[in-house]
């Protein structure tokens, strides 16, 4: 395990501050700061920690924990701590042992208690694991009788629901590939959208109006309208790539996983690519691409001004200061 400190991040210049109806959780309203973004090739990625048999599903507690999957071995939750120390925080094989099957948590986030979502791709089961990480709960493992095939990441909205996509062996020739939502109130699994071609990270957007769905086969952002529990108005988001001037590399590359900052731009790992791709929701359009660290960027997280990216070619963390915030969505 390597551990690399850096200083404290420097906040860049804020260009304005969105004010509309008081809404905490409106998409550039309020409190978000709209933070001009560095240049896209100004931004070097710092090696944070190494020790990933295959790095994803970063996601930061309110301690500023580290949890990262597949850490010394697939199946392994890592955690490193805020002051740097790094261990093995959970085996979900001990936890939740499943007949026939091998555990293998994929995307993470963690919930307004402190515990910790799982996509168990492995498993094919949406897991939640106590704040202590000594006990596990399953979620949901099938729907309408059937069982999930290999869920690939989660997404929560500020009431705690969650969000996971089920890519089902789907591919642009074999679209199969669905997404879910589970009720944080009623533990109801609704199928919001189907026929998809490997649909991998998602994200709500800050009004929670929105819902965004990589469809990594198809190397393409859909977007849908949440109304009453129910996923509508599926349409294109941006399709990749998208050059500009030698600027952007272009390029077939599968988008990953995702997260919003909290002026409501959207962050998205480019699996082939190695970079991440800053999107922005209300025009659609590419603003910023940043060096993830290596190939096969996996996904990426907020804390303190940085992005952190999980990047599977070098079984590593790796982290850019960008001196933007992430959206709170718990």
């Amino acid at each position: 395990m390597t551990y690399l400190a850096r200083g404290p991040f420097v906040h860049m210049v804020l260009l304005a501050i969105v004010s509309i109806a008081a809404c905490p959780n409106c998409f550039r309203t309020s409190a978000a700061e709209v933070t001009e973004l560095p240049p896209s090739h100004s931004v070097q990625p710092e090696l944070f920690a190494t020790g990933f048999e295959f790095a994803e599903g970063p996601a930061f507690d309110r301690d500023g924990n580290l949890f990262v999957v597949n850490y010394r071995g697939n199946g392994n939750i890592g955690r490193i701590s805020a002051d740097g120390t790094a261990s093995v925080w959970c085996v979900l094989d001990e936890l939740a042992p499943i007949e026939g099957q091998k555990s293998q948590a994929n995307g993470l986030k963690v919930d307004s208690e402190g515990r910790l979502v799982v996509a168990d791709a492995g498993g094919g089961r949406l897991l939640r694991v106590a704040a202590d990480g000594k006990s596990v709960e399953v979620l949901a493992d099938r729907w309408d009788g059937t069982r999930f095939n290999s869920i690939n990441d989660v997404a929560l909205d500020t009431k705690g629901n969650i969000y996971f996509s089920d890519p089902g062996g789907s591919n642009a020739e074999k679209p199969i590939g669905s997404v879910y939502r589970f009720s944080i109130s009623t533990n109801a699994v609704v199928r919001l959208a189907t026929g998809l071609a490997f649909p991998n990270g998602l994200a709500v957007t800050a009004d929670q109006k929105q819902l965004c769905v990589s469809e990594s086969s198809r190397y393409r952002l859909m977007i849908y309208d949440l109304v009453d529990d129910q996923a509508e108005n599926e349409r294109v988001l941006i399709e990749f790539p998208q050059q500009d001037a030698g600027i952007i590399r272009g390029g077939s590359f599968d988008p990953d996983g995702m997260i919003f900052d909290a002026s409501g731009h959207l962050y998205v790992a480019m699996w082939v690519g190695g970079v991440i791709n800053v999107v922005d929701v209300v025009t659609g359009k590419l603003l910023r691409q940043y060096d993830a660290g290596g190939l096969k960027a996996t996904n990426c997280h907020f804390h303190d001004g940085y992005l952190y990216t999980t990047v599977a070619a070098k079984e590593a963390v790796f982290r850019l200061k960008l001196g933007v915030n992430g959206f709170r969505y718990n």
